[in-house]
């Protein structure tokens, strides 16, 4: 009788298990190609609530997101030179040099995969003792998960970005202007 139970409830916790392994194998958000569109690399406010390490962390994830998106919608869109072009330069208001090296690595790496959907996963341990000053340069290494047009994980990179973070007062004195310098596989 007890051992029944207990296989009873070793059982579901399996299936519980699995369930749980395979939620994480599917991509959960939506890909608004609207949206995607309307990016650009605008000023971005700091909070005051927000601490240095959260600040960045938060501005580095989001801008991270949004250059894979544009560059998702980019391979999407070789065809038509028009939409192309306008994403492309989109991308590279993301660069402090206006350069095309790495857009292109970003859109070439993504078409050969056939990548439809990312997500980003910051190495939280790496940003370490962080401050914003004037003027930050830092180095952020993170993960990219790969998924496909049906959503389903099936591949994740690790890289890394070198990023200036501006300060450019506008409206707020705790304004910023974020800039990558290079986004790549880290050295080996």
């Amino acid at each position: 009788m007890i051992n029944k139970h207990i296989i009873q409830i070793i059982v579901v916790f399996l299936i519980i298990g699995f369930v749980a392994c395979n939620k994480e194998k599917y991509y959960e958000g939506e890909k608004d190609p609207i949206k995607i569109k309307e990016y650009n690399n605008k000023n971005y406010y700091a909070s005051e609530k927000m601490d240095s390490l959260a600040v960045i962390s938060h501005i580095t994830e989001q801008k991270l997101q949004e250059v894979y998106d544009l560059a998702i919608l980019a391979t999407e869109n070789k065809s038509n030179k028009e939409i192309d072009t306008l994403i492309v330069s989109q991308l590279k208001g993301y660069f402090s040099k206006k350069d095309t090296v790495y857009v292109s690595r970003i859109v070439n790496n993504l078409d050969s995969l056939k990548v439809k959907y990312v997500k980003i996963e910051l190495e939280k341990k790496i940003l370490g003792n962080t401050t914003i000053l004037n003027d930050s340069i830092g180095v952020i290494h993170y993960k990219v998960h790969y998924y496909n047009d049906k959503k389903k994980y099936f591949s994740t990179q690790n890289s890394k970005a070198n990023y200036i973070l501006k300060k450019n007062p506008e409206k707020f004195k705790s304004e910023f202007k974020f800039y990558f310098t290079s986004i790549g596989k880290p050295e080996q």
